[in-house]
C-alpha cells in the first residue's frame, strides 16, 4: 500500500530515525560521484559567494557542494528513488485534483489530523500531535499539507471508481488508481546516471519535476545525522586533500583503486552478500564502480592511508609501536575466546532488576554445575545470560587486553589464568572463570580459544590503521561539523 496519508506517516518514521553514522575509513557501500578534482580545487570567488551549508575547523562547505553529493549519493538509490515518487505523486494528485475542481476542505483535513492525534495521545507516545512532530523534527505545514493530498487522493480514488462521497476506500485501492493514472499518462526520465543540477528530472503530464525541488525534499526526508555525515565527509575529504597539496593525481588514482578493490573483497567475502557480483551489490544501492571510485569516503580512506605512508615508513611504523607498545598489544596483540554469562542484580530489587547480588550468584553456581562442554555453556547462556552486544546468548567474543566489552577485574583475571597458555585447559572446570560480582551483576567465563600476538607483518597492518584513524581525527572529528542548512536542527 503506497498512498500519500501512509507517505504523511512515513515522514515522522524517516525523521524519527537516524542513519548510523560510518566511519569515514569503512563502509563498503556509501557512495555518491564527486569529483575529486572538484573536492582539492573550488574557485575561491565562487566559494565565499556560495551559501554556506556546514563547516569545520574554519572550512565551509556550500549549499551547492551539498546538493552535488546528494543527488550523486541518492538520487538512484532505492530509498532516494522512493523520496522522488513520493514528490512526484503528491504534485500529480493536487494537478488531477485541480483538473476536476476538486479542493479539500480545511474541515475535512483538520478532521483528519484530529483523529490521528487522538491515536498519537491514546498511545502515550506524546500529549499532542504538535510535541509528537516537534520530536520527531517534522514541519507541522509540510505535515498538514501530506495531509491535504491525503483526503484529495482518498476523493479521487472513490470518483474513480464510482463511489458516493464519504464512502470508504482502502488503501489497495488508492494506490492501485495512482499507479493507473501515472502508466496512463506516461512516466519520463531525462536522465541518465545522474539527475541535471539544474533542470526537469521527471515528467508525468502535467507534472514537470525540477532538480531544485526533489533536492528541497530530498533534504526535508533526510535526518540531521544523514545530512551531518554527507557534510562531514566533504569537509574531511577537502581537509585532508589540502594537507598534500604536491600529491601527484596518479598516485592518488592508484590509491583510490586500492581502496576500492579492499572494499569489493570485503564485500565478497562477507557471507550474506554471498554469490552476490560485487558490481550487482553497488547497483542495488544506486551506485556504480565509477560512482564509487569518486565517493568523498573512498578518497578520504585513500588519502589518509598515503598520507600515513608518508609520514611513517617501515622504520617509522615500528618505532610507533615500540613507542606505544603497551596499547597496540592491548588492543592488537594476544586475544582470548570467549563466552560469557551475565546475570543482572541489584542490592535493592526491582521490578526492572528482580534478584539480589546473593540471588545472582546461587543461581550461577547451581547453573555451572551443569556444565560438562562447551555446548552445555551455550545452551545455558541462551537460557539465562541477559548480555547484550557482542557477548549475547553466550556468543563468542575475541577479548583482547585491553577490552572494553568485559571489567578490569575480570579481564585481568582471566588473562593471569590462560593468557600466554600454548594450549587449552582439557577439564570443564578449568575452562570456567566465575562466578565473579561486577558493578551490574554477577558473571561467569567460558575460555574456547586463543590466539597468539600476530608477526609483524600483522601487527604493522593494525598500527597503520589506527595511526590513520588518528590522523583523520586529528583533522576533522564529526563533533567538529557545524550545520547550518536552513531549517535543520542537530538537537
Amino acid at each position: 500500500m503506497r498512498t500519500l496519508l501512509f507517505i504523511a506517516l512515513s515522514l515522522i518514521a524517516c525523521a524519527s530515525s537516524e542513519l548510523k553514522t560510518a566511519t569515514a575509513q569503512d563502509g563498503a557501500l556509501e557512495g555518491s560521484s564527486v569529483n575529486v578534482e572538484t573536492l582539492a580545487s573550488q574557485d575561491e570567488a565562487q566559494a565565499e559567494a556560495a551559501q554556506s551549508c556546514a563547516s569545520g575547523k574554519g572550512t565551509e562547505l556550500s549549499c551547492e557542494e551539498l546538493d552535488k553529493l546528494l543527488l550523486f549519493r541518492h538520487a538512484r538509490s532505492p530509498r532516494g528513488r522512493e523520496i522522488l515518487i513520493h514528490l512526484l505523486e503528491g504534485r500529480l494528485v493536487d494537478a488531477i485534483s485541480r483538473e476536476q475542481g476538486l479542493r479539500a476542505s480545511e474541515t475535512a483535513v483538520s478532521a483528519r489530523i484530529k483523529v490521528l492525534e487522538e491515536q498519537i495521545i491514546a498511545s502515550g507516545q506524546a500529549k499532542s500531535l504538535n510535541e509528537y512532530l516537534s520530536s520527531s523534527g517534522v514541519d507541522p505545514a509540510v505535515f498538514r499539507e501530506y495531509m491535504r493530498l491525503a483526503v484529495l487522493q482518498e476523493k479521487l480514488t472513490q470518483i474513480s471508481l464510482g463511489i458516493e462521497d464519504g464512502g470508504n476506500v482502502t488503501g489497495e485501492q488508492q494506490t492501485a488508481w495512482l499507479d493507473a493514472e501515472i502508466e496512463q499518462r506516461g512516466l519520463q526520465e531525462t536522465w541518465e546516471n545522474t539527475p541535471p543540477e539544474d533542470g526537469v528530472i521527471l515528467t508525468c503530464p502535467p507534472v514537470q519535476l525540477m532538480t531544485a525541488e526533489f533536492l528541497a525534499h530530498l533534504r526535508a526526508q533526510l535526518s540531521p545525522g544523514e545530512l551531518k555525515e554527507s557534510c562531514y565527509h566533504l569537509l574531511l575529504a577537502r581537509r585532508i586533500r589540502a594537507r598534500m597539496p604536491d600529491l601527484a593525481p596518479r598516485k592518488l588514482e592508484e590509491a583510490i583503486e586500492r581502496e576500492v578493490q579492499r572494499r569489493r573483497l570485503a564485500a565478497e567475502s562477507d557471507p550474506a552478500y554471498s554469490g552476490v557480483d560485487f558490481e550487482r551489490l553497488l547497483a542495488s544501492q544506486g551506485l556504480t564502480l565509477d560512482s564509487l571510485k569518486r565517493d568523498p569516503s573512498v578518497m578520504i580512506a585513500a588519502l589518509s592511508g598515503l598520507y600515513i605512508d608518508e609520514v611513517h615508513s617501515e622504520d617509522g611504523l615500528r618505532a610507533a609501536y615500540n613507542t606505544e607498545r603497551a596499547y597496540f598489544d592491548g588492543y592488537y596483540g594476544e586475544a582470548l575466546g570467549v563466552r560469557a554469562i551475565l546475570l543482572q542484580a541489584s542490592l535493592y530489587p526491582n521490578e526492572f532488576i528482580p534478584r539480589t547480588f546473593e540471588a545472582a550468584e546461587r543461581e550461577l553456581i547451581k547453573a555451572m554445575e551443569l556444565v560438562r562442554s562447551e555446548e552445555d555453556f551455550i545452551a545455558i547462556a541462551q537460557e539465562l545470560s541477559e548480555a547484550k552486544g557482542v557477548l549475547a546468548e553466550g556468543a563468542q567474543h575475541w577479548m583482547p587486553k585491553l577490552d572494553k566489552q568485559i571489567g578490569t577485574e575480570l579481564l585481568s583475571e582471566a588473562f593471569s589464568r590462560w593468557g600466554g597458555q600454548p594450549e587449552l585447559p582439557a577439564l570443564p572446570a578449568d575452562r570456567l572463570l566465575g562466578p565473579r560480582r561486577t558493578p551490574k551483576g554477577y558473571a561467569v567465563l567460558w575460555i574456547s580459544g586463543r590466539k597468539p600476538a600476530p608477526a609483524w607483518e600483522s601487527m604493522a597492518v593494525y598500527v597503520r590503521q589506527d595511526l590513520r584513524k588518528r590522523f583523520i581525527e586529528e583533522v576533522l572529528k564529526p563533533s567538529e561539523v557545524i550545520l547550518k542548512i536552513p531549517g535543520v536542527s542537530e538537537d
